[in-house]
């Protein structure tokens, strides 16, 4: 125990003792910092009895006088306490028993101090919470980024910019749902725990229930439920999904993530593209107060619309020289990037060894927001074919600084076609591929059902607020990041892929 923890629980004993609660039920605030700032005029004129409430950041003695900044969620206001009005028992008392840290309320009126500043003179000051350690002295700008994540209640207490983040990451979902609300979708929750992992190529955490004497899975997309609803007759919905993927972690993955899926019966691609622009336009705009440009780290992000469209084959030949319209099969492909001199060991299947050359020479390389298009279908594997040439998948994907934030098309509803790809994908995962799709058998009967033609997208919520608010790493956008147990984080918990 450290001695300012020992110093402070005495004067916990020491409340106590004097009668006081240090820990009481509830309060009674009628005013936030910002709104007491906003309305100080009137509220100086009126001398309307005010009740704030927060945190003690500092305290400041002069005389007999004593001012102190009160923080709460709006911002920061200065009380000021006169030792012969709120009494001399109270104003001693509260120096020989506060501290700074501790969470008080106060109650007086707005007055504006001799030099001007905007203060609540109080008439009385109560303690809601006594704190037992000290607020670090030089938290801000700590290099030590594993500390800020594990620690991140002091992070936010101490660094304003990771709290305007987080702050900011609830504006922008806010934005989206009313965009959303506003063209008709409707919201849904679907299974976290699913009995067979599906809606994306990735590797599940798996779990058991105890009850059910059964192994379930935890979602890593809500892709096929949400197809589920559309067949059961809900043609426009969306979800801000947690899903879960036992991979990698580095600044762009977390294995707990959110993304918003989104589906819309009787539209295409194209139509969801000016949806696309439409919320794009709308959430750039909410952050930046009507603009269109975001700076993030060392660059500008334009996303003024229209957001430029490129073709995936045009991208890849330009990079590589590779011409995929040429090379229709696995050992076609993988001989060309050998020749190239691309890596290709342990990659498996048609759709890898694109996706392979595509994250590794391509997509870093593409900067300014961009839509791309007509990916190989052996990598959309739940994605119909674009009707003017069956090779390629009718998607799209949003690329920013070489960062996939959405990915969507026009969304497969064949039941036929769809178990021969999950029968391919099936081949690929006796191949060795863990992380390709699962037949779903269930999903494949709500198909036959019946599921109207419809597009959808799945959007990366954490990849996007960290580039709309200059982040370079999504753990500065989810308050609480996965981490390493802290008995084993000596080790590096983040990978620079």
């Amino acid at each position: 125990m450290i001695p300012e923890e020992i110093a402070r629980r005495e004067r916990l004993k020491n409340l106590r003792e004097a009668g006081v609660e240090p820990y009481p039920i509830g309060s009674s605030r009628t005013h936030m910092a910002k709104e007491v700032i906003d309305t100080f005029s009137t509220l100086e004129t009126t001398k309307e009895k005010l009740t704030v409430s927060g945190r003690l950041r500092a305290i400041r003695k002069h005389g007999g006088v004593t001012f102190c900044v009160l923080e709460d969620q709006s911002g920061k206001i200065q009380l000021m306490m006169h030792r012969d009005h709120i009494g001399i028992d109270t104003y001693n008392g509260f120096h020989d028993l506060y501290d700074i840290g501790d969470i008080v309320e106060g109650q007086g009126t707005a007055i504006k101090t001799k030099k001007g500043e905007m203060s609540v003179a109080l008439d009385s000051i109560k303690m809601l919470t006594k704190t037992l350690l000290p607020l670090p002295e030089k938290w801000h700008g700590l290099t030590d980024v594993e500390k800020r994540y594990r620690k991140r209640y002091l992070d936010l207490i101490a660094n304003p910019e990771a709290k305007t983040k987080i702050a900011l990451r609830s504006k922008i979902i806010h934005a989206m749902r009313d965009l959303f609300h506003q063209e008709g979708y409707m919201e849904v929750e679907t299974p976290i725990l699913q009995a067979q992992a599906g809606g994306a190529e990735a590797r599940p955490f798996k779990t058991h229930h105890n009850a059910l004497d059964a192994d379930f899975y935890l979602r890593i997309a809500p892709e096929l439920f949400l197809k589920r609803c559309m067949v059961g007759g809900f043609e426009r919905v969306f979800e801000f999904a947690r899903c879960f993927r036992n991979e990698g972690i580095s600044f762009q993955h977390n294995p707990e993530f959110t993304q918003v899926e989104v589906y819309a019966a009787y539209t295409d691609r194209d139509q969801m593209l000016d949806h696309l622009e439409r919320l794009i336009a709308h959430i750039v705009k909410t952050v930046t107060g009507g603009g269109t440009k975001i700076t993030h780290e060392d660059c500008e992000l334009d996303f003024n619309t229209p957001i430029p469209r490129k073709e995936f084959f045009e991208l890849i030949k330009e990079k590589t020289n590779i011409d995929l319209g040429t090379l229709k099969t696995e050992e076609e492909l993988r001989a060309a990037m050998n020749k190239a001199k691309i890596n290709t060991d342990g990659i498996i299947g048609y759709g890898e060894l694109t996706d392979s050359l595509w994250k590794t020479k391509v997509r870093p390389n593409i900067i300014q927001p961009t839509f791309v298009i007509g990916y190989p279908a052996s990598m959309k594997p739940l994605a119909k074919v674009s009707k003017d040439d069956a090779h390629k998948s009718s998607n799209v994907q949003l690329l920013i600084k070489g960062m996939e934030v959405l990915n969507g098309w026009d969304e497969l509803n064949d039941p036929l076609e769809q178990e021969a790809r999950f029968r391919e994908q099936e081949k690929l995962r006796e191949r060795g591929n863990d992380e390709a799709h699962q037949v779903d058998e269930d999903f494949l009967e709500a198909l036959k059902i019946g599921m109207p033609p419809a597009s959808g997208y799945g959007m990366g919520i954490d990849r996007i607020c960290a580039l709309l608010s200059g982040s370079h790493s999504i753990k500065e956008v989810i308050i609480f990041p996965t981490l390493r147990p802290e008995s084993n984080h000596g080790e590096q918990d983040e990978k620079t892929d």
